[in-house]
């Protein structure tokens, strides 16, 4: 079960990744599969996010160009209110000193009605004392992504999810034995024929 929440986890990496993209953004994995880990990592915890994203902020005048430079943690979570209240206060304060513009994002194909498979936590608000709450990814004004994005993405979780699941609850079917060999066939002597050779 862990390796199919582990691919999930990845899955739901790739997936944010390609909405970020068509929002704009460009992306660059930084997190402990990459080589800039240990550049970037500016205190003694081990976290790193995910990803630094950056797009280039409309402005009038003026021949620079600004960007804005955000960090996105992506997670999966099949039931979302549950991780929050069991440990993500304790996620949250281990990273938000070190990175307060941080957006966590969690993937679950678990839902609750009316909610999306993609929520974020922008700890740019975050209050330890206050309750844990998440945004639809679509509805944070900051990130600038159409709803029409992610609900095409949501299928996506959606199908892909499904599939595994599936596959995880699938039993084992028995496989059949071998097939017996037959043994091998005994020459057939003729008698009574004499053969004669050249």
């Amino acid at each position: 079960m862990d390796r199919l929440r582990s691919l999930k986890g990845r899955i739901g990496e790739a997936l944010v990744e390609s909405i970020l993209r068509r929002a704009g953004y460009r992306v660059s994995r930084i997190g402990r599969e990459s080589q800039v880990q240990q550049m970037l990592r500016t205190g003694i915890s081990e976290f790193l996010p995910d990803f630094l994203i950056w797009k280039q902020v409309d402005r009038t005048g003026g021949a620079a160009s600004l960007n804005r430079v955000l960090t996105v943690e992506v997670k999966y979570r099949y039931d979302i209110p549950d991780f929050l209240r069991r440990y993500g206060g304790e996620f949250l304060l281990d990273v938000a000193e070190q990175w307060p513009d941080l957006y966590v994002i969690l993937v679950t194909d678990n839902p609750e009605p009316t909610r999306s498979c993609f929520q974020a936590i922008d700890l740019r608000g975050y209050r330890p004392d206050a309750p844990l709450t998440t945004a639809d990814l679509h509805d944070l004004p900051v990130l600038d992504i159409y709803r029409s994005t992610v609900e095409e993405y949501e299928g996506l979780v959606k199908q892909v999810f499904s599939l595994l699941g599936s596959h995880a609850r699938s039993p084992e079917l028995p496989q059949k034995p071998p097939a017996k060999m037959s043994p091998e066939p005994r020459p057939i002597r003729i008698t009574g024929i004499q053969e004669s050779w050249p």
